[in-house]
């Protein structure tokens, strides 16, 4: 009896053990400036402008050029595959966050060949179009890098990949709101990018909680939309 006693309190710690840390998460909203309005027209026509009621004009998104980056004391030890899809004059996103040593893949879904270059390293994309249905793939390494993917006969078609040395990264939606999910528990530094470089304001600490959700809301001011150093 008591050798079962024994065996049942050697087994607990190891029972206890196969349960897996709860999933954490960082979630928030940017408090992003308003966006400016649009200048009055230079000259005077002889109808006033009626706004299109069925196809209102909608002012351009800036979280489409934004990434939120939370670093801290662990790196991307097996980083993600970063996938980029070409949609024919577009990419799928204008600015795209790849951790330092994952392998980037453009894939290419539209009907048109492209021949796509990075202006920072033109050998870092292997030679050749990227046919349609096809797909091109590399890997990025050194952490701070920025690369300009475009196509030199479609000079509007360009995407800009940010080396970033975590794997705690997300993508705002057009309001602002943004989620990274299981997240270790620690304290980390916010960053946030937008389109050329790291939006000029002061490095945010986050400190994430052992369990459930960290709700974290940085604050954009405005003007700062001008990317600063990096």
């Amino acid at each position: 009896m008591l050798r079962a006693i024994l065996a049942w309190l050697v087994l607990l710690p190891v029972a206890g053990a196969a349960h897996a840390a709860p999933p954490t998460s960082l979630t928030g909203k940017l408090e992003l400036p308003a966006p400016p309005g649009r200048p009055a027209l230079a000259v005077k026509g002889f109808l006033d402008r009626a706004e299109n009621q069925l196809a209102p004009v909608k002012p351009l998104a800036p979280t489409n050029q934004m990434i939120v980056v939370v670093e801290g004391a662990d790196k991307p030890v097996s980083p993600p595959q970063v996938v980029i899809d070409l949609l024919g004059e577009t990419f799928s996103r204008r600015v795209i966050a790849a951790p330092a040593g994952a392998e980037v893949v453009i894939k290419n879904p539209s009907k048109t060949a492209r021949l796509l270059t990075a202006a920072e390293d033109p050998k870092l994309i292997p030679q050749g179009p990227i046919n349609p249905s096809g797909s091109k793939s590399f890997r990025i390494e050194e952490p701070g890098k920025v690369y300009t993917i475009g196509d030199k006969d479609a000079p509007h078609l360009k995407v800009k990949i940010v080396t970033i040395n975590t794997p705690y990264y997300a993508y705002p939606d057009e309001t602002g709101h943004f989620a990274i999910e299981n997240i270790p528990p620690g304290s980390y530094k916010l960053k946030i990018w937008y389109g050329d470089g790291w939006i000029e304001r002061p490095d945010d600490v986050v400190d994430v909680g052992a369990k459930g959700k960290t709700e974290f809301n940085p604050k954009v001011a405005a003007g700062a939309f001008t990317p600063g150093k990096k």
